[in-house]
């Protein structure tokens, strides 16, 4: 590291660019996008009728699937659809979970690089710090010299 004002605050500067960078890549993997291959989004099932009725939920809180076995018709509409419902809630309630667990892990990896961020942001502020002092004493230095010599300043 050096003791250059303006190398020490370019590398805090490039610090807090990688951390605004991280920030907006966990920003960007939350949100769903048109373009994404729908194998790489999360993705939940959920059940009911003892397996008859199948809910696969996307990333995005999008309904990917619904399976209903035929033989469940005899039950009626009305049980189809609860049962479909219960799929349903059980895709999202998974999915949900499975969000809300990266969503833990991002935040959890953005503790630790902020973490790292400030402890190199006060060795970077101590080494400005440093060379502004030095600064300082070259030009009173310079200025104690001008003095000696019979020039004002």
């Amino acid at each position: 590291m050096t003791n250059d004002p303006f190398t020490a605050a370019a590398s805090l500067d490039e610090l807090l660019t990688r951390t605004q960078q991280a920030l907006s890549s966990m920003r960007s993997r939350a949100t769903e996008h048109a373009d994404v291959d729908p194998e790489q989004l999360l993705r939940a099932e959920g059940s009911a009728a003892d397996g008859r009725v199948r809910a696969v939920a996307v990333q995005g809180g999008r309904i990917q699937s619904v399976v209903v076995e035929p033989e469940l018709a005899e039950a009626g509409w009305a049980a189809v659809c609860g049962h479909v419902v219960v799929a349903v809630n059980a895709a999202l309630a998974d999915l949900d979970a499975q969000v809300n667990s990266s969503a833990r892990a991002d935040v959890d990896a953005l503790a630790a690089r902020l973490g790292g961020l400030q402890e190199q942001s006060v060795r970077q502020m101590e080494l400005f710090s440093r060379a502004m002092e030095d600064v300082l004493a070259r030009l009173n230095r310079s200025g104690d010299a001008g003095t000696r010599t019979g020039r004002s300043g």
